[in-house]
């Protein structure tokens, strides 16, 4: 059979959509012979970029590159076909992403299939993905076009008039068209004799300095983005070009006395105070405490109290820090005084004990909930929202931290990337802060998700044979003395793919060859729980898995083996999808009981048959309508159900002018006959009009005879 031009094209194309998105595994028959799309291209703005043309390898794994200027960008995504829409039982669309909103439904417009995509904060986005759903009836595949956008960041810092001041910080602002993909992590560095770090503020970022002497200060500022930009030699590049700044700093008007500590803890009912280290100064007193306050004003609101205990060999001063308000230092000095005097002054970052009042969980492809289950082998961000967070760092008892985003970490908020072992023992995963429990845990529940319906076998007689490769009907010509449903535990978790217990449910209905139903029996539950190579075979343990294999005729009243020929067994196997959340696989095995041929009898009435006795001279006469009764063979197609040929051939009587009453009629007789018979194949018709040959022994006259005509055949 000829293969159209069509189906031919789009089986190349598949084989290019595997390779470009570099994904090949074995797929079902209808995947391999589709290739639906030639090439997939981005337009933004008025540039187009396309897998074919801006491929570009990262992470091991084939990316669409592609520029943008705007976190927001809206771009317009095509799927190229081969100029023709896919087939009409095969279709596409998009899975919704958390990053990415799909702005139209996919429609096909000349040779391609299009949809408008819009990023949300695209420089803050890792692992972009669009994700392409083909669908034929209950068979469903995911092609992963993985994402590369990539900008060109311009930054550039203007000092201007700017005083600065010894122990002071001072924030610059960082001019730059990509406010959102420079990297600000806020961490404290040293150069020569200034200490700088990079922040947000306002969503604008900016350069924080603190020069701990007067005079000029040279500075170089090493900038990298969370975007990266292609080189001209189109390396992938985070590093922008060095900044060089000469920042001049004065004398402050009071002294200022550096701690030894940036970050203070304020704890809750916690008055015992810190042990802090101050630089000594002529005028600081012993064995005595000090106001710390934000504001030089007389009255202003007490942040710490600072109590000053010995002079130490280094220079410097030991005291007792007791904190009462949080303070930042980019919102100022803290001026220690005595009374309402200011004599001196400091900054430390005050923060509250970090205490925890929301966990959200969010993973690819999906949502933030606040859910706080989470699965054997799964990676998903965690977002922590309470008070006194900036400087915490968390603890997840058991859990891998794959990245700790400090970039967008606030006192309210922070942001951990998390992988939980696929051996993970525990039930709870406790967080910690230090050596303190923060109060919510996260749950560790086993993966319930549907697995195609692989590991289900059935044998009726050819031994086992896995339910998802019986897409057609099978044709059976042997007795199916029973139907073996069994399962293969140690294929539904492999390695770090887990599925977890597979629910199922079945029905087992039997079929006459009229299609009448003899009998129907369902199976209402079924739990099959992952064997011994899955890693978390030990956490499945339930009665009611099921171990041993089913078999039918022990649910049957009429057994399978006592069906007539072309009778039919079906077995529909498929999730219990309100377990799924609505998802699930089904799979329909259809036997039916193939013969090659059939015995039966046959009552017809031939008419108008030419009977020529053996021996006799001339062209014998028509005779009229006879009566036959034919023990006679019906011969099938082969791999057709229930197809007869158009001829069967017999054996028995024939009373030739059967219905000719008249007692003078001439040519009656019975014979014993072989005959064969043409017949028309349909097998609705009641009332047909066979075509007959062959020959007999007439009994009356005792003679041989061959005959040859038409007939009328009825049908009970």
């Amino acid at each position: 059979m000829k293969m159209p031009h069509r189906h031919i094209s789009l089986v190349l194309f598949f084989v290019l959509l595997l390779v470009s998105a570099g994904y090949i595994h074995a797929q079902p028959n209808w995947q391999r012979s589709i290739r639906p799309f030639q090439d997939v291209t981005l337009m933004v703005d008025t540039t187009s970029f396309s897998l074919g043309e801006n491929r570009l390898t990262f992470r091991g794994e084939p990316h669409l590159s592609f520029r943008y200027s705007s976190d927001e960008t809206v771009a317009e995504f095509r799927l190229i076909t081969d100029g023709n829409p896919l087939p009409d039982n095969v279709h596409a669309e998009l899975m919704p992403a958390s990053d990415i909103d799909q702005l139209d439904p996919l429609t096909y417009v000349d040779g391609y299939y299009r949809t408008r995509l819009r990023f949300k904060s695209i420089s803050s986005s890792d692992f972009l993905a669009v994700t392409v759903v083909l669908t034929r009836d209950q068979d469903v595949q995911h092609r992963v076009i993985h994402l590369f956008p990539y900008t060109e960041t311009r930054v550039n810092i203007y000092p201007g008039q700017e005083e600065l001041f010894v122990g002071e910080e001072k924030r610059l602002e960082i001019v730059t068209n990509q406010p959102r993909n420079l990297q600000l992590d806020g961490v404290w560095r040293m150069q020569g004799s200034l200490e700088y770090r990079l922040v947000e503020h306002d969503g604008k970022p900016f350069l924080s300095v603190i020069p701990s002497r007067s005079g000029e200060h040279p500075l170089q500022l090493n900038l990298q983005t969370k975007r990266p930009f292609l080189g001209n030699d189109k390396s992938i590049r985070h590093n922008l070009p060095p900044i060089d700044l000469n920042l001049t700093a004065r004398g402050s008007r009071l002294a200022f006395l550096r701690m030894d500590k940036k970050l203070v803890v304020r704890k809750r009912d916690h008055h015992d105070g810190v042990e802090v280290q101050i630089d000594h100064h002529r005028q600081l007193q012993m064995n005595k405490t000090y106001r710390l306050e934000a504001s030089e004003e007389r009255g202003s609101p007490l942040v710490a109290e600072l109590y000053t205990q010995r002079l130490l060999s280094n220079d410097r001063v030991l005291c007792i820090l007791r904190p009462y308000a949080n303070h930042r230092m980019e919102d100022g000095y803290l001026y220690i005084k005595d009374g309402d005097n200011p004599q001196f002054i400091t900054n430390v970052d005050i923060y509250p004990e970090p205490s925890l009042q929301r966990i959200t969980l969010l993973r690819e492809g999906s949502d933030w909930t606040e859910s706080r289950n989470i699965r054997p082998g799964e990676t998903f961000d965690i977002r922590i929202e309470g008070e006194g967070l900036r400087e915490s760092r968390f603890y997840f008892e058991d859990l891998e931290v794959v990245s700790n985003d400090t970039i967008t970490r606030t006192d309210h908020t922070a942001n951990y990337r998390l992988r939980v072992p696929v051996d993970i023992k525990r039930k709870t995963v406790e967080i910690f802060a230090g050596d303190r429990k923060m109060g919510p845990t996260l749950q560790v529940v086993e993966f319930q998700r549907p697995r195609p319906l692989d590991f289900v076998t059935v044998d009726y007689g050819e031994g086992p044979k896995k339910v998802s490769k019986l897409t057609q009907t099978i044709l059976y010509s042997e007795t199916v003395r029973d139907v073996v449903i069994d399962f293969d535990p140690d294929i539904i978790d492999m390695g770090d793919m887990l599925y977890g217990k597979q629910i199922i449910e079945m029905e087992i209905r039997l079929l006459g060859n009229k299609n009448e139903l003899i009998e129907y029996q369902k199976v209402d539950h079924v739990e099959v729980c992952p064997g011994n190579t899955s890693p978390r075979e030990a956490f499945y343990h339930s009665r009611n898995c099921q171990l041993e294999p089913i078999r039918i005729n022990s649910l049957l009243t009429r057994k399978t083996h006592t069906l007539r020929e072309w009778s039919r067994i079906e077995i529909i196997v498929r999730h219990k999808k309100d377990r799924y959340g609505g998802e699930g696989y089904t799979q329909r095995v259809a036997i039916v009981q193939e013969r090659s041929l059939n015995f039966d009898i046959d009552l017809s009435f031939p008419a108008g048959l030419v009977t020529k006795l053996a021996g006799e001279p001339g062209f014998p006469t028509l005779t009229g309508v006879s009566l036959a009764m034919i023990a006679q063979f019906t011969f099938y197609k082969k791999g057709a159900i229930m197809k007869p040929k158009p001829y069967k051939i017999g054996a028995g009587f024939l009373a030739q002018n059967a219905f000719n009453f008249n007692p003078e009629a001439e040519n009656r007789d019975l014979g014993i006959v072989i005959i064969g018979s043409l017949y028309p194949t349909r097998q609705d018709a009641r009332l047909s009009f066979p075509l007959y040959a062959g020959g007999g022994y007439f009994l009356s006259q005792e003679k041989f005879f061959f005959l040859l005509g038409p007939g009328i055949r009825i049908s009970l």
